[in-house]
This record gives structure tokens, C-alpha cells and sequence, in this order.
């Protein structure tokens, strides 16, 4: 294994949590090889950063669940509308039956 390689893998065992004996002992090589590699082991790569995943509807911020994806699909291709039209109109019917539904069982007020 050449040392570069050896670095990246003594790297990778002190961040899983081994000592610098059980690196050692696992790699064949001598302690001091492996506080060397430690010592002199670059910083590591930060990792990197998620793509952030393809707006559903424009300000619209959705889980990414199947079946919300095909009702929004369903509802734009009936409506003939962006996607952020259609989820507002969806919304905005059940909020009206929502509505109704509390005025219909609302306590009477005397």
C-alpha cells in the first residue's frame, strides 16, 4: 500500500474511532507510523453539499412523498396550470370547506 493510501486509510479508522495501536495492529504497520500519518494527514475534504432538489412549485416547499407528487401532477394537468397555481387552488378550495364546516358546528352564540 503506498503511503499516500495508507494516510487516507489510517484517516478513515481514527475518524471511525479506532486508537493508533488498533490502526496499527490492523494495517501491520508501527504506532509511531501511524501518529506520523496522523500528524501530517491533510484536513479532510469538507463534504460535499447537497444539490438542493428541484422546486415542485415555485415558493412552494413540498415533502417528497409519491403520491403528493401524482396529486399535483394530476391537478396541473387538469387545471392546464403551473404547478404553484394548482396547489394554491387545491389549498384554497379545502380552506373554503374547512370554513364551512367550522360555521356549521360552531356553538350558537346567544
Amino acid at each position: 500500500m503506498s503511503r499516500a493510501t495508507r494516510r487516507i486509510v489510517v484517516a478513515h479508522l481514527a475518524e471511525r474511532g479506532m486508537n493508533p495501536a488498533e490502526i496499527a495492529a490492523e494495517l501491520g504497520v508501527s504506532r509511531d507510523t501511524v501518529r506520523r500519518d496522523l500528524a501530517e494527514a491533510p484536513p479532510p475534504a469538507p463534504a460535499p453539499e447537497p444539490e438542493p432538489a428541484p422546486p415542485v412549485a415555485a415558493g412552494l416547499l413540498l415533502p417528497e412523498h409519491p403520491q403528493l407528487a401524482d396529486d399535483l401532477a394530476t391537478l396541473t394537468a387538469a387545471f392546464d396550470a403551473r404547478p404553484e397555481y394548482a396547489a394554491r387552488f387545491a389549498i384554497h378550495q379545502e380552506a373554503q370547506r374547512v370554513r364551512a364546516w367550522q360555521a356549521r358546528t360552531a356553538p350558537a352564540t346567544a
